[in-house]
């Protein structure tokens, strides 16, 4: 069995900074999947031909992210899949956007209210 975590160990720094630092729902997303593709490209340069839309983050399921059928039917990745560790680190790091997803998501809709105009009264 092979072993990729220190490869997740050389950028895991980088992408839980850039996941705490980002604003929108759509940010976690992309950072999620280049971060994804990076580590791919790591392992092995035929890997990082993927693109950005080629792995979905998927907040609220039990498996946080879903590949293309691209990425599926690649018998290269697909035997990765199954010889290595590799989807225990795609998954921690699913795990890790899919939270910061949805604090995101949560934030936004309990500041919206306090981020409105205060009312204005006639003055007499």
């Amino acid at each position: 069995m092979y072993s990729y975590t220190y490869l997740e160990k050389e950028i895991s720094k980088s992408y839980r900074d850039r996941l705490n630092e980002s604003k929108k729902p759509s940010e976690v997303q992309e950072i999620f999947s280049k971060s994804i593709l990076t580590l791919l490209s790591k392992i092995t340069e035929e890997l990082g031909n993927y693109e950005v839309t080629d792995l979905k983050l998927i907040p609220l399921d039990k498996q946080k992210y879903e590949m293309s059928e691209k990425m599926k039917k690649d018998p290269r990745l697909a035997y990765l899949m199954k010889e290595s560790d590799l989807p225990a680190i795609i998954e921690r790091m699913a795990k890790d956007a899919a939270n910061r997803y949805l604090k995101l998501v949560n934030d936004d809709d309990r500041t919206g209210t306090f981020n409105l105009s205060p009312k204005r009264t006639k003055q007499v």
